[in-house]
């Protein structure tokens, strides 16, 4: 990993006098793309062909950086116990995946992007001092992720339709949150033309706020809670793109307006 600085849980290593260094280098490394595929394909026999059956993603990205303490902020160059204990509460943590997030000088281009990640951090010695942390990456996925988008559309007139193009490198379906406000009494269906999703609520009454979470599947409202589960279809709305259509349109039946908030896939490396 190629880096000038990193950013965990929401604070950066610079703020805590680290920046990202090497140690030893052996020219030139290969890193992961976030598109390394695994293919199943068969022989059939007397043909010099493998034919295709499936593709799938090999693994999630992982990568490894070191860090040592800015030579111009530091007092003193080597780890104390204490520093070490502060950083491996700070970086090494049991309780799932977190955000983190990569800055490379000079073009600053991941400042969009994040990953969900683990990390796993090493002491590097040199004469019986602590010089240095090795910091190993896991992420839950072969890609990145936008920073949250957030579309709001307005379908409080006819014909009640709000077109988006959905921006994320990987061909399929996602699943966002959607904030669904009722501006009639009635039974409401909304839909995304482009997947065929249609949800619908029935019942609602005018200014009832829907709030749902299509990746969770959790509908719940301002007026009945969790009884809104009674009157679902359960079709939950989501977000998709084909290799030729990215353009997704929503549509509802009666007179509303939506908030939804997601994030594109990145197909980027570590």
């Amino acid at each position: 990993m190629i880096l000038s600085d990193f950013e965990w849980c929401g604070q950066s290593a610079s703020l805590f006098g680290l920046i990202p260094c090497r140690f030893s280098t052996s020219g030139p490394e290969t890193a992961e793309n976030g598109a390394s595929l695994e293919l199943t394909a068969v022989n059939v026999p007397g043909s010099h062909r493998w034919n295709y059956l499936s593709g799938r993603y090999a693994n999630a990205l992982t990568g490894t950086f070191q860090v040592c303490k800015d030579p111009c902020t530091a007092a003193a160059p080597c780890f104390s116990a204490g520093e070490l204990r502060f950083f491996n509460r700070w970086l090494a943590r049991n309780d799932g995946y977190h955000t983190f997030k990569i800055a490379r000088d000079p073009d600053g281009g991941y400042c969009e992007f994040y990953f969900n990640a683990m990390l796993n951090v090493k002491k590097m010695e040199y004469s019986g001092n602590v010089i240095g942390l090795e910091i190993t990456v896991t992420t839950d996925a072969p890609y990145a992720y936008f920073e949250p988008k957030t579309a709001l559309m307005d379908m409080t007139a006819e014909p009640f339709r709000y077109t988006y193009t959905d921006v994320s490198d990987e061909v399929g379906r996602l699943c966002p949150a959607f904030r669904i406000t009722c501006c009639a009494d009635g039974d409401y269906a909304v839909s995304n033309t482009l997947s065929g999703i249609i949800a619908r609520i029935n019942g609602c009454i005018q200014g009832e706020i829907l709030t749902m979470d299509s990746e969770h599947r959790i509908l719940t409202s301002t007026v009945r809670g969790d009884d809104v589960m009674k009157a679902f279809n359960f079709g939950w709305l989501d977000i998709q793109n084909t290799y030729e259509e990215r353009r997704n349109t929503y549509t509802s039946n009666l007179p509303c307006s939506i908030t939804m908030t997601y994030s594109p896939i990145a197909k980027i490396g570590l």
